[in-house]
């Protein structure tokens, strides 16, 4: 989908023509336009899971119970095993790569290290995105959900 069927590369970061040209970045191309900021992701998740500015949530808690049920887990077809467990098109919860605050958070991570989840037993969307295409296992994300986690816990 972000490649347009092969129009551009990926992950995309081959200069001139990689997701970090401003001309790409601005283009806002449909499907495939890869940029958003974190208080986007973040406001999105947060609308799924609580509601935002008073309005209902998206997600009645039975949606959400759905999306964290585990539908898949273990090697890829690739052979791969990174530890992570899948909902219904959601990354959940998982003790690796990237452990979120517990059983009713779901989100997805990006190519470039960025990272989006929510949680309606926490009330909390998150969103951390980076401002350059850097490859896959940006570890900011990570610490900024510990960070998140302890404060929840403290």
């Amino acid at each position: 989908m972000v490649t347009m069927n092969g129009a551009f590369a990926f992950p995309g970061l081959d200069e001139p023509h990689g997701w970090n040209d401003p001309e790409l970045l601005s283009a806002e191309i449909p499907g495939a336009g890869a940029v958003s900021s974190a208080n986007g992701l973040a406001a999105l998740y947060a609308a799924a899971v609580t509601g935002v500015d008073g309005s209902a949530r998206l997600l009645t808690p039975a949606t959400v119970t759905d999306a964290v049920r585990e539908v898949s887990a273990g090697p890829t077809w690739q052979g791969f095993d990174t530890g992570q467990r899948w909902g219904s098109g959601f990354l959940l919860d998982s003790t690796a790569p990237r452990p979120l605050l517990g059983p009713r958070s779901f989100g997805n991570d990006g190519a470039g290290g960025q990272f989006a989840f929510g949680d309606d037993e926490f009330g909390v969307g998150f969103a951390y995105v980076s401002t350059k295409m850097i490859g896959y296992g940006d570890a900011r994300a990570t610490r900024l959900i510990e960070a998140v986690r302890d404060c929840l816990n403290a």
